[in-house]
């Protein structure tokens, strides 16, 4: 392609013609789109890639010109979160940029978007995220996919990572048919409606927030039809599960997503996982070698049999996935 200011191609036609030509041109793939198409006089000049084989049975005539440039628009827009018509991004992006340049940058992307909020450090036992409208009109609910399954979020009242989705689907895949399976921090239903979507599968879904227990709820409803599985919801002290499970039929998997608390509730894994179970651990950790020392510490005898790094927190930390098999002699 020619650089600004070099003669190219342009095919010249009187302006009653020009819309007529420019769809004939673009039909046969030959208009140049980073060039302005212009008028010179009464007639327009279009930039075109070579002579059209048609030309002699027209009114166009080709010439040389040379015509600006379009001018292209960057967008570069910031770390954020899609939810529905909601975006949301970090309070650390407006100590970089400037809040009227993250709108407009936003806008540009998603068009149709109804708020655009920030998001601060997640609060309170619940882990709710801070929300604060940056742009638009208040939304309280949004509806996300993930792999075709529906999901109902209340903006700031639950805690819903839209990067973990992709690890929802992962653990998922790990479980077997028929087995027992206990999510203790369950929030609205991601990893429990992925594995019963997948698998003939048992799921204790807990969560301590009654917002998220409910909207666990309206989950599995609304995803009903695509659930080989069965979950049961609950709403407890995580501390409190246990009773729920008959000590001949312990759980085959746990699934424990706190990653800032996990090594707080080994005992309740001790009491839920059965023996040759295996505890799905999310921890923080800037080392993950330092976190296998601890797991070690705090669950002796058992075994790391691998990890992953789920999710990058920070500059330097991350969220990792540990996988622990329980022995079979305890």
């Amino acid at each position: 392609m020619a650089d600004l200011g070099e003669k190219i191609l342009c095919v010249e036609v009187e302006k009653a013609y020009a819309e007529k030509a420019i769809k004939a041109l673009r039909k046969n793939g030959l208009l140049l789109k980073d060039y302005l198409i212009e008028r010179a006089g009464d007639k327009v000049v279009i930039p075109v890639a070579k002579t059209p084989e048609f030309i002699g049975e027209t009114l166009l005539r080709v010439v040389e010109c040379t015509p600006r440039r379009k001018k292209k628009i960057v967008v570069n827009p910031p770390s954020y979160d899609l939810l529905g018509e909601v975006a949301i991004v970090r309070s650390k992006v407006l100590q970089l940029r400037d809040p009227g340049e993250v709108v407009e940058t936003l806008l540009k992307t998603h068009p149709r978007l109804r708020a655009i909020y920030v998001k601060d450090e997640t609060v309170e036992e619940f882990r709710v995220p801070v929300l604060k409208l940056l742009w638009g009109t208040p939304v309280e609910e949004v509806v996300v996919k993930e792999y075709g399954l529906s999901f109902k979020i209340r903006l700031g009242r639950v805690y819903y990572n839209q990067r973990l989705t992709e690890e929802h689907r992962r653990l998922a895949s790990l479980v077997e048919d028929g087995e027992i399976v206990v999510d203790l921090f369950s929030g609205i239903g991601g990893f429990p409606i992925h594995i019963a979507s997948l698998k003939t599968a048992l799921v204790l879904a807990n969560d301590l927030n009654p917002i998220a227990h409910e909207l666990l709820i309206e989950n599995i409803k609304s995803n009903m039809r695509r659930l080989k599985g069965v979950i049961i919801p609950l709403n407890d002290d995580t501390r409190n599960i246990p009773e729920y499970l008959p000590r001949k039929h312990l759980a085959d998997r746990v699934v424990a997503n706190l990653p800032k608390a996990s090594l707080s509730f080994t005992e309740v894994y001790d009491q839920v996982l059965a023996p040759g179970g295996i505890l799905h651990l999310y921890i923080l950790t800037r080392d993950v070698y330092t976190a296998i020392d601890e797991v070690g510490s705090a669950l002796q005898g058992w075994r790391v049999i691998g990890h992953r790094l789920v999710l990058e927190y920070s500059p330097g930390s991350g969220i990792y996935r540990f996988d622990i098999l329980k022995p079979e002699n305890i």
